[in-house]
């Protein structure tokens, strides 16, 4: 299964398909089924073609062909389980991956340039594994214990006073060192440092609660 079935199986109001089908193979998923000539679908300009299963093919899938006119696939931050195709806020992916609670097969892409087409990046999960496309990144988010023990000790040293941008690279300004004290610089640094290229320490950076959300009473654990 790719991403695009289950986004097509979730819209309620299905683009107008050009043509008559005919039985082909999908250029993006590599199946087999009813198909759409490429051209009407994929453009020579179009970026991303590198990441299509069968890109020797010159058609297009009806499935893949409505995904891809779907705006919000490109547009937005996503999950899709194949009833429901859902857009997120940086709050709602949030309070997703913190639940931990998904369908049995799915799709989710967290973007912040809301720019690509997420259903060609996206992993299709089966329950228990969990992997979120964020941007160019697959981060794993199955091991629950893992996931959350990075979170706990992320939102600490965020209200400890080091924020985001330093969490996110671990360049701490001198003005904060010394007013957070070189000790806990130093653990922060040990703990942080061989998990600074991981895809799951870095997504759950970009989930951090803002300073805002700090004010209203934002609860880490919950």
């Amino acid at each position: 299964m790719h991403p695009v079935n289950l986004i097509t199986a979730s819209i309620t109001e299905k683009t107008l398909i050009p043509c008559e089908p005919k039985e082909e193979l999908c250029c993006v998923t590599g199946q087999r089924g009813p198909c759409i000539p490429r051209k009407l679908g994929v453009l020579s300009s179009f970026t991303s073609q590198d990441v299509f299963a069968a890109p020797q093919s010159a058609w297009i899938s009806v499935d893949a062909w409505q995904a891809l006119k779907h705006r919000p696939e490109r547009a937005s931050s996503w999950y899709c389980d194949g009833r429901e195709f859902r857009t997120l806020n940086r709050r709602a992916v949030r309070d997703m991956v913190l639940a931990g609670q998904y369908g049995d097969t799915w799709a989710a892409y967290a973007t912040t340039s809301y720019k690509k087409h997420g259903s060609l990046w996206a992993i299709v999960n089966r329950s228990p594994r969990a992997v979120w496309r964020f941007e160019m990144l697959n981060v794993d988010c199955s091991d629950r214990v893992r996931l959350m023990e990075i979170w706990t000790r992320l939102n600490e040293e965020l209200r400890a006073g080091f924020g985001r941008s330093l969490l996110e690279t671990l360049d701490c300004p001198a003005f904060l060192l010394n007013k957070l004290g070189a000790a806990r610089w130093l653990a922060l640094e040990q703990w942080a440092r061989p998990l600074i290229q991981s895809p799951l320490y870095r997504f759950l950076c970009y989930l951090l609660p803002s300073q805002e959300e700090l004010k209203e009473g934002f609860d880490h654990a919950a």
